[in-house]
C-alpha cells in the first residue's frame, strides 16, 4: 500500500492550466521546426516540389513525432518538456494501446482528411451520392468547432480535457514525476521594476528642470560680494575682447549687455530665453531686460 501511496499523490496534483496550454504550443512548434528541417532538405530543388504531397507529408511527419512520443511513452515531446504525461481520467494509469492507436488516427487520420478534404471533393463532385456525405462532413466540423469552443470554456473553469480530443478520449494531463516544493524569488524582479519606475519618474520629471537657469543661480552665488561695473563705467565705443564670455570662441555677431564684456549673438539669447535674471558669467552684471543686448562692432589689435 505504501508502493502505490507516491503515485496516487502525483496522479491527484493538479496540472496547471498554463503548462497544459504550453505544451500543446511546444508540440505545434516541434511539428514546425521538423518540417523547417525537411523543407531545408529540398531547398535546392524544383520550387514547388512539396507543395503536392504537403498534406501526406504532414502526416508522416505527425506519425513520426506520435510513434516516438504517445506511443512510446504516453506523453509527448512538449508535455515531456514540462514533466507532463497522459494518463486515463479515470485510473490514472498510462494510456492503453487502443487509446494510443485512436489518439493517432484522430491526431494523424482526421487532420490529413481535413487538409485533403478540397480535393477529394473535387474528386467526388461528379458522383451524387457523395454529396450527402460532404454535407453531413461540413455540418459535422461546424458542430466540433462549437464544441471546441465549449469545451475550452469548460477547461478554462475546470482545469482538464484541454481538447474535444482528450475528453472523447477520456485522458488528461497529469504529471509524470513528483513535483518539488518551488522557491521563486522575485527580488531581482522587484529590483528592476523598482529602477525602471524610477527611470521613468526621471525621465518625466528632468523636463521640467531648467538646468541653464539652476546654472545661473549656483554662478551668481559664487559671485556674491563681486560688485558689477558700473552701465556708464562700461560703456565703450571700441572693445579689445577677442572671445566670447560664454563659449570662449571668437565671437559670431558680438553683443554686449552694458559691461564690458561681450557675447556670441546666439549665446546671449538663448542663456537669456532660458533664465530672465541672466548676468554676466565673468562680472555678475545682470541683464535686466532684452533691449539691453546690443550689437557692437569688435577692432582686432
Amino acid at each position: 500500500m505504501s508502493a502505490t501511496q507516491p503515485n496516487t499523490d502525483i496522479q491527484n496534483q493538479p496540472v496547471l492550466r498554463v503548462n497544459q496550454l504550453d505544451s500543446h504550443q511546444l508540440d505545434d512548434e516541434i511539428h514546425h521546426l521538423v518540417k523547417a528541417q525537411v523543407n531545408n532538405v529540398f531547398q535546392f530543388f524544383q520550387p514547388g516540389v512539396l507543395s503536392f504531397i504537403e498534406p501526406e507529408l504532414n502526416a508522416v511527419l505527425r506519425f513520426i513525432l506520435w510513434k516516438f512520443s504517445v506511443s512510446h511513452s504516453s506523453t509527448t515531446f512538449g508535455q515531456r518538456l514540462l514533466n507532463l504525461q497522459y494518463g486515463s481520467a479515470v485510473g490514472g494509469s498510462v494510456l492503453t494501446v487502443r487509446q494510443r492507436w485512436l489518439y493517432a488516427v484522430l491526431v494523424i487520420g482526421c487532420r490529413w482528411f481535413q487538409d485533403r478534404a478540397y480535393d477529394l471533393s473535387r474528386l467526388t463532385e461528379n458522383v451524387q451520392a457523395f454529396d450527402v456525405v460532404w454535407v453531413a462532413i461540413e455540418w459535422l466540423e461546424r458542430i466540433l468547432k462549437i464544441a471546441s469552443v465549449i469545451n475550452f470554456l469548460v477547461f478554462l473553469r475546470q482545469g482538464t480535457f484541454q481538447t474535444i480530443l482528450e475528453r472523447a478520449l477520456g485522458i488528461r494531463a497529469r504529471f509524470e514525476n513528483p513535483q518539488a516544493m518551488r522557491q521563486v524569488s522575485f527580488e531581482f524582479m522587484t529590483r528592476e521594476l523598482l529602477w525602471h519606475g524610477f527611470a521613468e519618474f526621471l525621465f518625466f520629471l528632468l523636463p521640467f528642470v531648467n538646468f541653464q537657469r539652476l546654472k545661473n543661480n549656483i554662478r551668481r552665488r559664487i559671485l556674491i560680494g563681486q560688485s558689477p561695473a558700473a552701465k556708464g563705467d562700461a560703456k565703450r565705443a571700441q572693445y579689445l575682447y577677442e572671445e566670447c564670455a560664454i563659449c570662449g570662441e571668437w565671437p559670431t555677431n558680438p553683443q554686449e549687455i552694458g559691461c564690458q564684456h561681450i557675447f556670441c549673438f546666439y549665446c546671449i539669447q538663448a542663456n537669456f530665453k532660458a533664465d530672465r535674471a541672466y548676468t554676466c558669467p565673468l562680472c555678475g552684471f545682470p541683464l535686466d531686460d532684452r533691449n539691453n543686448i546690443k550689437g557692437v562692432i569688435c577692432d582686432v589689435r
